[in-house]
């Protein structure tokens, strides 16, 4: 299921990415939000809830857990910017504290701090570009660095190729995620 969760995240993170370049905007990106948060936590919460990743590695169904829920809330508060019709300064903030817990994640995966997650240097990749995407969202948002608005959206959608649609391609045609 953890597939599917990226296969959402690749749609939203690309029309995302759109809309900080002001592409396209207003209440359908509300409503793609929305229903994106809710596939991920719903899937994110089955994940943790069920353990479906215990394979991997004690902490492995946790750690998609928290990284769904952290992308759904993500989701949601766009959503309420856009419906709201606020600045994203909450998106910014929110993202800051995301940055953290993603740096942490791949830290993990380095088994820098510790060795209950398995070394997986594409995960580590992975969680460390997102923990530098929710960065610069928070330059971007929390504060109000505009100078960043179109490289923000760019970075947006080369993360969603890059971190998403690349491994989630990779892994259903050949069984690796491996780079």
């Amino acid at each position: 299921m953890i597939w599917v969760v990226f296969a959402i995240v690749f749609v939203i993170l690309f029309y995302n990415g759109f809309m900080i370049l002001g592409r396209y905007g207003g209440k359908q990106a509300a409503v793609m939000n929305v229903a994106a948060g809710l596939g991920i936590g719903g899937i994110g919460t089955w994940i943790g809830f069920t353990d479906q990743l215990a394979a991997l590695g004690p902490t492995q169904s946790l750690v998609a857990a928290i990284t769904c829920i952290l992308f759904a809330i993500t989701y949601f508060i766009i959503a309420g910017e856009i419906l709201a019709g606020t600045d994203f300064k909450s998106l910014g903030y929110y993202s800051l504290s995301v940055a953290i817990t993603m740096f942490l994640i791949s830290l993990g995966f380095f088994n820098i701090l510790g060795s209950t997650l398995p070394f997986m240097t594409e995960f580590a990749v992975m969680w460390l570009w997102w923990a530098v995407l929710f960065f610069v969202f928070f330059l971007t948002f929390g504060l109000g660095k505009t100078g960043l608005t179109k490289f923000t959206g760019w970075f947006t959608i080369v993360t969603a190729f890059v971190t998403i649609l690349y491994p989630q391609t990779a892994y259903l045609n050949f069984l690796s995620v491996g780079w």
